[in-house]
């Protein structure tokens, strides 16, 4: 019989009950220990059915909700997969949705050649709420954390039926019980009564992680660059007539080191704006222009104002990374000092999966 040893680390969020209390719910706040109870029966299940013995521990990291997740607390987890990981097979997360994004992408930047996996997962309703699915969730990213019929590894989250990269973990609805999907590409695989593990997709997420270096084995091979710098990076969504002088400003009174930038159709900011970009070049401050349309590609290749931007080189076109995923990035590249040309090149590879530049022909 095989041992898998599983390190459950507590983040906080609407799993452990941060939510604001109403009049139809008892508030009912959770700590690591309710976790444990209630995997009990699983780990025995899955001893008896798949022949192997789970040996669980729960540790609390930080209580937070995620809304008030901060990249120091990004660097925390990776600190902590990458002090335990000689000591565990597999990990899981246990975080709040709101920014579960944004962590499962910081992770996935952070963790370069993890061989071992991380999975992430949360509620929609706390444990101990009537209608709560967290056992369901913890139970389902416990089955996924010790599988042994597909090579599992890397960061991914499951939450609901679904099992997503983590470079492409996208929240859609604060009422469904599976409120997130895979942007814009496929998922890894889908879990429910049995567990459906899309082969290409996992061994494609997979590969990315000996892009850098091997498989590591043990934690002295591990490839951790685990700090974020988010504090001189500015998000904006571009809106007609929005004013020349306001990328200029911000870039004057802010160190600011980086902007991310909604623009409309396939990367197409308003040629009122060109100066400013123009300005922004002359400063060595990169831009990212994604797109505002929810499931859209910036390429900069569909109309004439997204060339502007291409031949003359005045921003990085994001194609179809998630938010979540380029601003990470970019806050990753930052914290490493990567200078204004090296973040234009980084940004445009893809690391683990997160983009896909794809060449329109017309």
């Amino acid at each position: 019989m095989s041992v898998k040893r599983l390190l459950i680390i507590f983040t906080g969020g609407t799993i452990a009950g941060n939510v604001a209390e109403n009049a139809v719910s008892q508030s009912v706040k959770s700590d690591p220990e309710d976790f444990m109870t209630i995997l009990g029966n699983s780990v025995e299940i899955v001893k008896k059915n798949w022949n192997v013995d789970i040996q669980p521990i729960v540790k609390e990291l930080f209580n937070v909700d995620s809304s008030n997740m901060l990249p120091e607390n990004w660097s925390t987890l990776a600190g902590e997969i990458e002090k335990s990981y000689d000591d565990y097979d597999a990990f899981i997360v246990l975080h709040g949705t709101n920014t579960m994004g944004y962590t499962c992408a910081a992770l996935s930047f952070a963790l370069e050649n993890i061989n071992k996996p991380v999975v992430v997962t949360g509620a929609q309703v706390p444990l101990g709420y009537l209608g709560s699915d967290a056992t369901t969730n913890l139970v389902n990213a416990l089955r996924l954390a010790v599988w042994g019929y597909h090579s599992i590894k890397g960061v991914m989250a499951c939450f609901g039926s679904k099992i997503i990269s983590g470079v492409r973990v996208k929240k859609g609805t604060d009422f469904d019980y599976d409120p997130f999907k895979s942007f814009i590409t496929g998922s890894l695989g889908q879990i429910g009564r049995f567990m459906r593990i899309d082969q290409v997709a996992m061994e494609k997420h997979n590969s990315y992680l000996s892009k850098v270096k091997p498989l590591a084995i043990q934690s002295r091979a591990l490839s951790v660059k685990k700090n974020f710098d988010t504090s001189g990076i500015v998000s904006l969504s571009e809106f007609p007539g929005m004013s020349p002088e306001v990328l200029q400003s911000i870039a004057d009174v802010n160190n600011t080191k980086g902007f991310i930038f909604r623009a409309f159709g396939a990367g197409d900011a308003s040629a009122y704006l060109f100066e400013s970009f123009k300005y922004l070049k002359e400063k060595q401050i990169p831009i990212v222009v994604t797109s505002q349309a929810p499931n859209g590609i910036a390429s900069f290749q569909v109309n004439e104002t997204g060339k502007y931007l291409k031949d003359h080189d005045l921003a990085i076109p994001a194609f179809d990374m998630s938010i979540e995923s380029m601003t990470t990035k970019l806050a990753w590249l930052l914290a490493q000092n990567f200078n204004y040309e090296q973040i234009k090149i980084k940004m445009l590879e893809d690391l683990h999966g997160e983009i896909n530049i794809e060449h329109e022909l017309m």
